[in-house]
């Protein structure tokens, strides 16, 4: 029996952090919705159980002594753990901690605080917690990023047409029966939202909580707070009946259901997903941390609330922003993830988006069923590659031929190879309009891209290699060499010496861009059609301008645009973690292991605070946490959120480039190159058409 991770495994450092830091709180998932801890040692904040939310308001504010601990400054110090959030602080002789999770199955939040007197008197404790509001059930208000609430809105400007209806309004509010906690509900919806405290509080006062408390010298005190939203107050105060029963069972519920969880993750047959995750079995401390982080950012976003339109899925980021919606993008990053632990969900979602235009949005959210958002440009690549991929891993030829929407799934294939012929103005290559379908963020990253570009070589020859199987082998010729003609055309956007590439605008010009997703798309997929010279200009390139110790820019900050957007994800000060991942990739690729055996302990470290965020900041920019680049903040100008699905991509990293894998269409393959990393470190039951294996230094045994 070869041994499981353990919840423990995925814990995440002591991180202290004060109020004025960038600072990115931890969050929680219990699969039907998410939270984020607030900047205070008890508050949480973004609870949302789609389609109920509370949006922006914070729950539990803490004061002590009618001083509302959040406004001291004093630091925090935060524990992230998959089923809990750990806090503690200090002030004025007293020390205050918590420990905060979501219900098992239910749309609750408990935390527990604990506050010690550590002063040498017996001293008066007065605590006060401010219950939230805002409390709304929506079908619809699921596609900006941000959570629907029912409250005022800060303004309302004049494009945006007249304000809805929920933000003209607050939730009545008014204590409970129990006496010990509040009821909010809805006015323009059936919602309903219960915030209760045991023991009960000595009076309430509007919102807030109030505990007339005396501790004695080194005395400690214990009280929970609850959360409950529903559809009618009848159904959350009947969840607050059950808590008050047993105010700490919520804790040792959730530890027990995530202990089950991560077991389930990685054992075949079991009955919490479709597939399984192989155990890598390894000596390197840090090549695990990587490994684990980017599998428990993946589970963290499963999500299978039972009013979702299409049932189980698996969300892009939360706990704040687009907190139901898929991105195609970001699936594609961690297809080979997704497709080992949960085929069916992934045929099931694939399936969905080859049934609607990809062309005219960027994914899917659960609550209406509806497409979302605008077109990304890189949704042909993204869908050819989950297709594949699930076919490679799950040899389910017959799906290719099965009709979905207008077409069999081989001709969608076919007409996302096609695309890009509809997008040539006349170079040969595809235009792939303005930043908004490119990368957003960086705002001379336009129309002819060296990445995408190098993208429709590897889908065009991604499906000769399926059609050649197939037996249609002068039609795979053809792609090929449509192919192998792409190659000069993408070569006239290179920066000789330089290592980085232009993007051609439509009036013709050469406009350079110094951005890692050129550097990451075109070694990835055509490191052995490049010069060698070429190959270490662009390494070079990387290891001067982009790279650090524990992460990387995703731009240079010597790129002409790099003052457009402090947005990290895609700019100088940070970078997304699909271009670090894919970075990682091309490196080993290219047979330049030693660079990411030097990078690999930074990696390791910037999994310290948890699942990869959205983007973590360069260390020249912020200091690191313990060690690990610092997660960018949600708030503006840096909105990115606290964990993101496509960090998954780190999992490929793994087993594709460092295992060497190889999922063929007919055959499997391996040839790891584990070198100085760990030459005893093993993959057990990695699944490929049905049946398991081992693979090691010596290549591949069956199970």
């Amino acid at each position: 029996m070869h041994e499981l991770p353990r919840l423990e495994d995925f814990r995440s450092t002591r991180q202290v952090t004060g109020s004025a830091e960038l600072y990115n709180p931890p969050g929680l998932s219990n699969f039907l919705g998410c939270l984020q801890a607030a900047r205070d040692v008890l508050a949480v904040q973004h609870v949302t159980f789609a389609p109920y939310s509370m949006g922006e308001a914070q729950l539990g504010t803490l004061a002590l002594n009618d001083c509302c601990l959040h406004a001291t400054g004093a630091p925090i110090a935060y524990v992230w753990q998959p089923d809990r959030i750990e806090r503690a602080t200090e002030h004025d002789g007293f020390a205050v901690s918590s420990v905060t999770v979501m219900g098992v199955n239910r749309q609750t939040v408990v935390c527990a605080l604990r506050i010690t007197n550590t002063a040498k008197v017996r001293r008066a404790a007065h605590l006060r917690i401010q219950t939230g509001e805002g409390v709304i059930h929506s079908l619809g208000g699921w596609k900006t990023p941000y959570s629907p609430r029912e409250c005022p809105a800060i303004s309302t400007t004049p494009w945006e047409g007249a304000p809805p209806e929920s933000s003209l309004v607050r939730n009545l509010f008014r204590p409970i029966p129990e006496g010990d906690g509040i009821l909010c509900t809805s006015r323009t919806s059936r919602a309903a939202a219960v915030q209760a405290a045991s023991p009960a509080p000595d009076r309430i006062e509007r919102r807030w909580l109030h505990f007339d408390w005396e501790l004695g010298a080194g005395e400690t005190r214990e009280l929970h707070f609850f959360a409950a939203v529903g559809a009618t107050p009848e159904d959350v105060l009947a969840e607050a009946a059950v808590w008050r029963s047993a105010p700490a069972a919520p804790i040792t519920a959730a530890e027990a259901d995530w202990r089950e969880e991560i077991a389930a993750a990685f054992t075949p047959g079991n009955t919490r997903y479709s597939g399984h995750l192989p155990i890598l079995e390894t000596t390197n401390a840090d090549l695990r941390r990587v490994y684990l982080a980017a599998i428990i950012g993946v589970i963290g976003h499963k999500r299978m609330h039972p009013d979702s339109r299409y049932g189980r899925t698996y969300v892009t980021i939360f706990p704040r922003y687009w907190v139901t919606s898929s991105f195609i993008n970001d699936w594609s990053f961690t297809a080979l993830l997704l497709i080992m632990l949960d085929p069916a969900c992934v045929r099931r979602m694939v399936e969905l988006w080859l049934e609607r235009d990809i062309h005219r949005h960027f994914g899917t959210e659960y609550v209406s069923g509806d497409s979302t958002g605008n077109w990304y440009s890189c949704n042909d690549y993204a869908m050819t590659r989950l297709i594949t991929l699930y076919v490679r891993v799950t040899g389910d030829q017959a799906w290719l031929d099965q009709r979905v929407g207008a077409r069999s799934v081989l001709d969608h294939l076919r007409s996302f190879a096609a695309h890009y012929r509809s997008l040539d103005r006349g170079s040969g290559l595809a235009d792939y309009g303005d930043r908004n379908s490119l990368l957003e963020a960086v705002g001379t990253y336009e129309h002819e891209v060296a990445s995408l570009n190098a993208a429709n070589v590897w889908i065009l020859r991604e499906l000769a290699a399926l059609l050649e199987i197939r037996g249609a082998g002068a039609e795979a010729e053809s792609f090929r060499a449509e192919a192998a003609a792409l190659i000069p055309r993408i070569q006239q956007l290179y920066v000789n010496g330089g290592g980085y590439w232009q993007c051609r605008q439509r009036d013709g010009t050469l406009v350079p861009c110094r951005h890692a997703w050129d550097f990451v798309h075109v070694l990835n997929f055509l490191h052995e059609d490049l010069p060698a010279a070429q190959v270490r200009e662009m390494v070079d390139f990387f290891a001067r301008e982009l790279w650090s110790p524990s992460w990387m820019a995703a731009l240079s900050p010597l790129d002409e645009d790099a003052g457009f957007s402090m947005r990290l994800d895609h700019q100088w000060n940070g970078s997304w973690p699909g271009w670090v991942s894919f970075a990682a990739s091309a490196l080993l690729k290219i047979g330049r292991a030693d660079l990411f055996e030097k990078w690999l302990p930074g990696l390791a470290r910037s999994a310290n605070q948890g699942p990869y965020s959205q983007a973590h900041f360069v260390e020249n920019f912020a200091p690191p946490i313990d060690g690990g680049a610092r997660k960018g903040p949600t708030e503006w100008p840096y909105i990115n959120d606290w964990a993101v699905i496509c960090a998954g991509n780190f999992f490929e990293t793994v087993l594709l480039d460092l295992f060497r894998i190889d999922f063929g269409y007919t055959e499997f393959h391996a040839q790891p190159k584990l070198g100085p990393i760990d030459r005893t470190a093993a993959l057990v039951n990695v699944p490929w058409h049905g049946r398991l294996h081992r693979i090691n230094a010596a290549g591949v045994s069956h199970l």
